[in-house]
């Protein structure tokens, strides 16, 4: 379809979804857009200006405060403003200081706001760019201010991930300087795939990763139509919301992050219902609670419901509420990163007594408290009520709102709401879904209606958290005993035993390298990559493994932590002891500070190894191994029994090891420590190894996937749900489970096969033409990170493995992947590299996001720049050769747009065009010559159906890809002329409409 038919439905779109489309500002150079600023300015502030205009010298001084937005970050501060307000401070001609209002974050909809929708703008005079001129397609204002920016692209012609490059280079030329320095948001469009990411602190930060699908909130399916798209995200009040309500300041990294969509919707189904209550003035104590699984921003997501609710006019405080007192402070640190300056002073950790005595007082101002629900149960223990107006939040529901304290608080505090946010809800039974739980009370007995939800299958599938890679070591002590002891037994005679930890140790040290290593890179892999958690059953346990850690295993670098929450047991002074020695021995190899000399020597020490494993500040430097003798940074492997199996995530923990039995809820939380994205070459899957108990552990990983995909019933009364057959193999379809590492190897064997016809067995030779090159490059890459991905399961190169039938069981045979040993690998990466580097730049690969450069060969696009280039060498020299290099360039495309390009060489060879063509004369040609071939089409379709030829031309004139007849009626006025010219009966129409809008549809 033509680029600027799409643009036109895009447009009207907006108008229907409250935009107001300003012609005359379309068009035109940046000039235009701020003389129009100016004029909005005045207007909105006519009463502080006094009915004295903004003089050109006032207008400057305006100007040059925006040159202090060197980010979205800083721009978005300036938007929001003081009390929803953002302002720029002026100095009058005469000495007068005032706050000149730019915009009006709470005025959604209503009062000084205006939306207006502009295209085809022309930047000429871009600082950083040899051309100096750049035009760009559309350009969302609110009052004024360019906030947002959509790029469509045609998909006959380009492929939708261009506009993400071209985004990019708009950055680099110093687009975003000046008014524009407040666009805060970047769309992709295309008629069947719509994207939006928060703009980029600076051109290099740009990362796909962070390029956002729409997901339907009724369906929970992905929004790839670009209408529907516009309808639930760009139209009023949502993209105003979505620039203001759901855009983060993220100080920590100087940079802005944008909600995704289940953010949005869970944060807008809390705000709902609150606003229902006050709406009708009544107060339940069960507000609610999200369901996002572990890994999925659920941090982001409470702290922007905590300030929302924060800044209701009849919420009194916003009490939130964690289940461990580690996770206070990294609580904490995120919510002030994540606060506007305004709100920072306004949230505040407290403990038992602060929080009575705060209560206490009469503040203007709605707070945020952190508090432990331990904290919180003390205080209404020790005397504190409420009956003021307050909202809870709680977050890791699942665990925190358990026992006889909830029953307390929600007696004390009256007049409060609770709303929950976990990863894994507690539920009863479904049998009818096969989900089985051991609760006796879900999640909804105490928060109330899930009020919105986001499982691992969705997380997985939207690339924000990875599967899991499970796999089951039984030491021969315990298959041994399995047989001649009873439970009680095999925990005294086995799982405590030390030949029976020794064995797991053992195991671990073994695999060490294999597990822990990074991707391999030109025959080497790195060692000690990633970390690891052992998580053992109980505080014994963690202080016996440590010491066998330090006696087998030296050269690691192994840490325990266990808490003072957890069961004493016996020997609870020994226990102590050896936990101070450990802090101490920690402290020594790291020469950090005396932990036990500190105040809160438990916390400070867990702060400080949770640091080291997250590799944040300051443990983020990248040191060389030789750095690393000298000054010590890593740390392998943590020890716990319950600690950091909740609450606690780092993308470079990629193992846990588990010699204790989870399941359900609790199980999830602790395999999904490992879970967090990174380079999928170094850590393609969370990988999750138990030691005791193998067959129960499948069995109850099972289970907890399924309840956790599923869901199971938030009530024992729930009524009958829709039966569905899927089985246990559905986890590893979705991804939730690694593939089978046989699976993965045939798969892989014709895709190796392929790149040895290209380049030779030995993968020496390099591809001979550029369309070769570029298949080469895509498949190469691909193959490499599949095999890296086996690498990191454990498979080594040349061997063996089962193959299995179609139910998943061995045959009988052995397969080999065809790449033998590292050394072949390697030479497949060398030639892979050599290959990239020979294309020209706009074919280049983008190696470290492989999925991408698939979609973009896949639907591989001409460069247009490189196609004008190659016209011009022929309209110069009209030879053979020139005309074959044209036609090798447009190889890949689709014959209609290959046949266009052909009759423009035609054209020159007949001395048809003799000026060379630029980007922009190439596409007016093209459309004339696609135009006079649709019209032939149209033509011949209106004589086949015996309908008139320039009505059919007329009706085509007015069809807007996408549009449905409802929202164009001048199409459907139009069309039903044609119907009664042609005097069809009533189920002829129906027809004809459908033949109609499709075969336009099938027009390009």
């Amino acid at each position: 379809m033509a680029e600027e038919k799409f643009e036109k439905a895009i447009i009207e779109k907006l108008k229907s979804e409250g935009w107001t489309y300003r012609n005359d500002l379309s068009g035109v150079t940046t000039k235009e857009l701020y003389n129009h600023w100016r004029d909005i300015l005045n207007q909105n502030n006519s009463r502080k200006l006094e009915g004295v205009l903004l003089s050109d010298n006032e207008f400057e001084s305006i100007l040059q405060e925006l040159n202090t937005n060197k980010t979205p970050y800083n721009s978005q501060l300036m938007i929001a403003g003081a009390g929803g307000i953002g302002t720029i401070p002026l100095t009058r001609d005469d000495g007068t200081q005032l706050e000149i209002e730019i915009f009006y974050a709470d005025e959604v909809a209503g009062g000084h706001s205006r939306y207006e929708v502009v295209n085809q703008i022309t930047f000429n005079d871009l600082e950083f760019t040899l051309s100096k001129k750049r035009r760009i397609d559309i350009m969302l204002l609110i009052n004024g201010l360019p906030v947002a920016h959509i790029e469509e692209k045609d998909e006959s012609l380009q492929n939708q991930w261009n506009a993400f490059e071209q985004f990019q280079k708009y950055d680099g030329d110093g687009m975003y300087t000046g008014l524009f320095s407040f666009v805060q948001v970047q769309f992709i469009l295309s008629q069947h795939s719509a994207h939006y990411f928060a703009r980029p602190k600076n051109y290099k930060e740009y990362n796909k990763d962070f390029v956002f699908g729409w997901r339907d909130d009724e369906n929970g399916k992905d929004v790839n139509d670009a209408m529907t798209f516009i309808h639930q995200v760009m139209g009023i009040p949502a993209l105003h919301r979505l620039v203001t309500v759901n855009m983060i300041p993220d100080a920590a990294n100087d940079n802005l992050m944008v909600m995704r969509s289940y953010q949005i919707q869970a944060t807008r189904a809390i705000m709902e219902r609150m606003r229902v209550m006050q709406n009708n003035d009544f107060i339940e104590k069960e507000g609610g609670y999200i369901w996002h699984t572990t890994g999925s921003g659920k941090t982001v997501t409470s702290f922007k419901v905590a300030q929302l609710l924060a800044s209701m006019p009849k919420v009194r405080n916003v009490l939130f509420i964690v289940d461990r007192v580690d996770l206070i402070n990294q609580t904490f640190e995120n919510f002030q990163s994540f606060a506007y300056k305004t709100f920072e002073k306004r949230i505040k950790i407290v403990n038992s007594k602060q929080l009575k005595n705060d209560l206490k007082r009469k503040n203007s101002s709605s707070y945020i408290y952190l508090i432990t629900v331990q904290g919180l149960d003390k205080a209404v223990q020790s005397g504190l009520v409420s009956d003021e107006r307050q909202v809870i939040l709680m977050d890791e529901a699942h665990h925190s709102a358990s026992g006889d304290s909830v029953e307390r608080i929600k007696k004390a505090f009256s007049k409060t709401t609770w709303f929950g946010f976990t990863g894994t809800p507690n539920f009863y039974s479904d049998e009818i879904n096969q989900v089985k739980t051991s609760k006796n009370i879900s999640t909804h007995d105490i928060f109330g209606d899930r009020l919105h939800r986001y499982t691992i299958k969705d997380a997985i599938g939207d690339g924000n958290v990875l599967g899991f890679d499970t796999n089951y070591y039984m030491p021969d002590i315990e298959v041994d005993a399995n047989e001649k002891f009873t439970e009680q037994e095999l925990e005294k005679e086995v799982y405590t035993s030390i030949p029976f930890r020794e064995s797991v140790v053992k195991d671990i040290i073994d695999n060490w390298d294999k597990n822990h290593s990074g991707p391999i890179e030109m025959g080497i892999r790195k060692p000690n990559q990633f970390h690891g958690i052992l998580a053992v059953s109980g505080k014994q346990a963690v202080v016996a493994y440590y010491n066998l850690f330090k006696k087998m295993a030296p050269k690691l670098r192994v840490a325990m932590t266990f808490s003072r929450n957890e069961d004493n047991g016996k020997g609870t002074s020994d226990l102590q002891t050896s936990l101070k020695k450990a802090m101490m021995d920690y402290s020594k190899l790291y020469d950090t500070e005396n932990f036990l000399a500190t105040k809160e020597p438990e916390r400070n020490y867990l702060n400080d190894i949770t640091k080291r494993i997250a590799h944040k500040k300051p443990y983020n430097r990248q040191l060389t191994e030789e750095q690393e003798q000298q000054i010590p940074q890593r740390l392998d492997l943590v020890i716990v029994s319950d600690q950091l199996l909740t609450g606690f995530d780092s993308k470079y923990v990629n193992t846990i090891y588990m010699d204790k039995i989870l399941k359900e809820g609790m199980l999830i939380q602790a395999m999904s420590r490992t879970n967090r994205t990174i380079d999928k070459n170094a850590k393609p899957n969370g990988r999750v190894r138990f030691f005791r108990k193998g067959d129960l552990m499948v069995e109850n990983v099972n289970n907890a996937l399924m309840i956790y995909t599923k869901g199971g019933n938030d009530e024992l009364s729930d009524a009958e749900k829709t039966h569905n057959d899927s089985d246990y193999e559905k986890l590893f379809d979705d991804d939730i489970l690694a593939p089978k590492m046989v699976t993965q190897i045939n798969g892989l064997q014709p895709k190796i096969e392929r790149l040895k016809q290209i380049a030779g067995d030995d993968f020496s030779q390099i591809p001979r033409s550029e369309k070769e090159k570029v298949e080469f490059t895509v498949l190469a890459s691909e193959v490499n990170q599949k095999i890296q991905r086996l690498v990191q399961q454990g498979y080594e190169l040349g061997t063996e493995v089962d193959d299995v039938d179609k139910y998943g069981n061995p045959n009988g045979n052995k397969v080999s992947l065809n790449i033998s040993d590292i050394d072949e690998f390697s030479a497949l990466q060398a030639r892979l590299n050599d290959v990239n580097e020979l294309l020209p730049p706009e074919k280049k690969i983008d190696l470290t996001n492989i999925k991408i450069a698939i979609d973009i060969y896949t639907h591989e696009i001409i460069d247009y720049d490189k196609l004008v280039e190659l016209l011009n060498e022929y309209i110069d020299e009209t030879t053979q050769a020139n005309r074959d290099a044209v036609e090798e360039h447009i190889t890949p495309m689709d014959d209609e747009n290959r046949s266009e390009i052909e009759d423009v060489l035609d054209r020159i060879e007949e001395g048809g065009y003799k000026e060379h063509f630029n980007t922009e004369t190439l596409q007016t040609t093209r459309t004339k010559i696609r135009s006079n071939k649709k019209e032939l089409k149209l033509r011949r379709w209106s004589a086949d159906h015996n309908a008139n030829g320039n009505d059919i031309v007329s009706a085509y004139d007015l069809y807007l890809p996408g549009m449905s007849l409802n929202d164009n009626p001048k199409l459907s006025d139009k069309i039903k002329q044609l119907e009664n010219d042609l005097n069809l009966g009533f189920f002829e129409t129906a027809d004809f409409e459908a033949d109609l809008i499709s075969f336009f549809e099938s027009l390009k």
